[in-house]
């Protein structure tokens, strides 16, 4: 008994370990060993989440999860109580809120690209696409962070993305791999005028240069539905399990981390 208890300690003790000096930060990453999107060849504007595998969100976003059980009432004729009767159980809509910031090109760069990838999450592979193949749905996207037993490896699908550009902050540029920033201000209208002379009320035509404005400061919001695969559920799940916190822990498994 005494060697059980040491060995929770002990077990208690790495865990703590892991969690305080590990990358507790949330990430919403693709499948492992996926060859789109940031991980297509080439990568596009997606290029700067290759490094980080994924979005990590610079600051704690606020993750609302629901769960609820469904009851089926009944009323008898000349009954004071209804009768509720369990039909099932489930998790319902997730929603992220997060707070984006860009100080500089590369952190601007970065934010274009966590735009994008929502943005490319909601749609389907289509037309010309062949791997996968067209017809496949949107990509699974999974939710890492907070530690052991919140956001391990769980999965989900991206059914809404929204963003605004606010009015009243700064934009920052932002670029492509094939444009380059410079150092000098473009003025709209071109050259001031001596004496501070109106200029011409048309915007001059200039070429495509890759360049980007990001806002300094914006907040973006993910809704997404949990996504547990009907094998995972029919020859995986067991409350006792679940209530025991190990089918949370999708990094120790063979199958992603249950909701």
């Amino acid at each position: 008994m005494a060697e059980t208890t040491n060995e929770g300690a002990k077990g208690a003790q790495e865990e703590e370990s892991a969690s305080i000096n590990g990358d507790w930060r949330v990430r919403l990453s693709l499948a492992p060993g996926a060859k789109y999107l940031y991980n297509a060849t080439p990568p596009g504007i997606l290029a700067p989440l290759k490094n980080t595998d994924g979005v990590v969100f610079p600051y704690t976003p606020a993750i609302n999860i629901s769960y609820s059980a469904n009851y089926d009432g009944t009323l008898p004729t000349h009954s004071n109580y209804r009768i509720n009767q369990y039909t099932s159980s489930e998790v319902g809509d997730i929603t992220v809120t997060a707070e984006f910031t860009a100080q500089d090109t590369l952190e601007a760069n970065y934010v274009l690209a966590c735009i994008h990838f929502f943005k490319s999450m909601t749609k389907m592979f289509y037309g010309q696409d062949e791997n996968p193949k067209n017809g496949t749905p949107p990509p699974l996207g999974f939710f890492h962070g907070l530690g052991t037993f919140q956001l391990n490896n769980h999965p989900i699908g991206i059914t809404n993305f929204s963003y605004a550009l606010p009015k009243d902050v700064d934009y920052i540029r932002a670029t492509n791999s094939d444009a380059q920033i410079d150092s000098t201000v473009t003025l709209i209208g071109g050259q001031i005028s001596p004496g501070g002379a109106k200029p011409p009320t048309n915007f001059p035509v200039t070429k495509d240069t890759g360049i980007t404005y990001i806002p300094t400061k914006m907040t973006m919001t993910i809704t997404c539905v949990p996504i547990i695969s009907r094998n995972t559920i029919s020859n995986k799940f067991s409350l006792k399990d679940y209530a025991s916190g190990k089918l949370i822990r999708g990094n120790q498994q063979n199958f992603p981390g249950m909701w």
